[in-house]
């Protein structure tokens, strides 16, 4: 079954970077289910170019009292508010 992702924030290393952050939320069919997943790529800083990449998952309420992610918070809040909201029939 798939996994879907859903990007809920990008935050940029430095402006027009391709490295940063980015947390998507994810729904894994198979797995672990509904969860944040934040995943970055960074220079070493050491002026090499060498890149170090990592990821990180975590549960809903865990990501919602743990994560500093500010941006990311109000984004998960909205899909989730648009995921359960009331539809008219």
């Amino acid at each position: 079954m798939p996994v879907l992702k859903r990007e809920l924030a990008f935050a940029a290393e430095r402006p027009m970077a391709d490295t940063g952050d980015w947390w998507h939320l994810v729904l894994d069919t198979d797995g672990p289910g509904l969860y944040v997943e934040h995943t970055w790529t960074r220079s070493s800083g050491h002026g090499s170019g060498e890149l170090i990449d990592g990821a990180q998952r975590f549960g809903i309420n865990d990501f919602l009292t743990l994560s500093g992610e500010e941006r990311a918070h109000s984004m998960l809040l909205a899909a989730l508010g648009e995921m359960f909201r009331d539809r008219e029939p």
